[in-house]
């Protein structure tokens, strides 16, 4: 893993902007140009994490370097368990001696930065927490993968399969993949995660029929990563599926198409996932033009007894069919569903119907395994 730093998210910049108002409030109170939040380290008693002050930078520093933190007029910042937690302290010239009332309001000052901080300081560390657990799923710990089939919806053929990651907690419960991605984009590991997945699933290929393709998923993210482009070439490109996913806008289709280019020139097929789920994946077949289309789950599932869903899947192929593409329907779970994606012309279909995500399919390349799929 490479090196992180902690990422600033909008709750530690709100917690710092009022930190900085309390401190500002300190500096009024304390009647000093400069107040300082100091907190013990494993170096110093005094080490001084925040100030508020009406000096330049430079003026600052060279006050702060010059004062004894030791004798300064201050207050201690309590733990919620009455430990101290660090000290607001006055820094310059105050008045010579602070009254009861000053005292009164600057421990309230302190209690008020007490409990931002401590909340601030449990937040991250269940971030670290989290990082350590993508680290470990990133490292294979608590991540498998699966395969399920991608099958002709006319002869049962198994045309391909998708690879797809599932995850578990330490304590052996499932965990929903695309929270656990999710959470790996929020951080900063989203790509890292996409390519230990993609790496993990490149072997599998192996244990597929003859000529059957394996599906990989990658985001715009990871394939503006020359290292991802390097990983999906590492194989046999030309079995390979590469599925473009989309979690947020792409800012820049031509490095997208260009990426895309690359892989094709080696063989490399390129799909576009959740059709007809929205804008951008709209916006992916027309910036792709790809190889395969894949109609979304939400259109596949009720399509037998909703007309709605009928019109956008014949919409959708007739449109996959004036760009070359070959349609794969999500989520086939009916004989109904089945029934009528083929009236429409659908070419293949991926569902619990025709298979379900395994480790170990009983369809693939070994002697005594099926290249086809019974349909109902």
């Amino acid at each position: 893993m490479q090196e992180r730093g902690r990422a600033q998210g909008p709750d530690d910049e709100a917690d710092a902007a009022a930190v900085g108002q309390l401190l500002d409030l300190a500096r009024d109170v304390f009647g000093t140009p400069v107040v300082a939040l100091t907190r013990p380290t494993d170096t110093t008693d005094h080490h001084v994490e925040l100030t508020s002050s009406a000096l330049d930078p430079r003026a600052t520093v060279r006050l702060l370097e010059a004062t004894d933190f030791a004798t300064a007029p201050a207050v201690d910042v309590p733990r919620p368990e009455g430990e101290t937690d660090g000290r607001l302290v006055g820094v310059g010239e105050a008045p010579e001696r602070l009254g009861s009332r000053q005292f009164e309001a600057l421990h309230v000052v302190a209690a008020l930065i007490a409990g931002v901080l401590h909340h601030r300081d449990r937040r991250r560390a269940d971030r670290d927490d989290r990082l350590a657990s993508l680290d470990a799923l990133v490292a294979g710990s608590g991540r498998t993968t699966v395969v399920q089939p991608v099958v002709d919806l006319r002869t049962g053929r198994v045309v391909g399969a998708e690879a797809l990651s599932r995850f578990t907690s330490p304590a052996g419960l499932a965990r929903r993949p695309e929270q656990v991605f999710s959470d790996a984009r929020s951080a900063g590991v989203g790509v890292e995660l996409e390519q230990a997945a993609i790496a993990s699933a490149l072997p599998l290929l192996g244990r597929l029929p003859p000529g059957a393709y394996l599906s990989v998923n990658a985001s715009p993210e990871a394939l503006a990563d020359p290292r991802s482009l390097d990983l999906l070439l590492s194989g046999r490109p030309d079995r390979l599926v590469v599925e473009v996913t989309e979690h947020a806008p792409v800012a820049d289709y031509g490095a997208l198409r260009e990426a895309t280019a690359h892989l094709r020139r080696h063989g490399a097929r390129i799909a576009v996932d959740d059709a007809g789920a929205g804008f951008a994946s709209l916006q992916h077949v027309l910036q792709l033009t790809p190889d395969i289309v894949k109609l979304d789950i939400a259109f596949v599932h009720g399509i037998d007894t909703d007309p709605a869903r009928r019109a956008v899947a014949r919409a959708l192929v007739g449109f996959a069919s004036e760009l070359g593409s070959t349609v794969v329907a999500e989520g086939v779970e009916r004989e109904g569903e089945l029934t009528v994606l083929t009236e429409l012309g659908v070419d293949c279909g991926q569902g619990y119907l025709l298979g379900r995500p395994t480790a170990t399919p009983p369809w693939g390349a070994g002697p005594d395994d099926t290249t086809a799929i019974v349909l109902p």
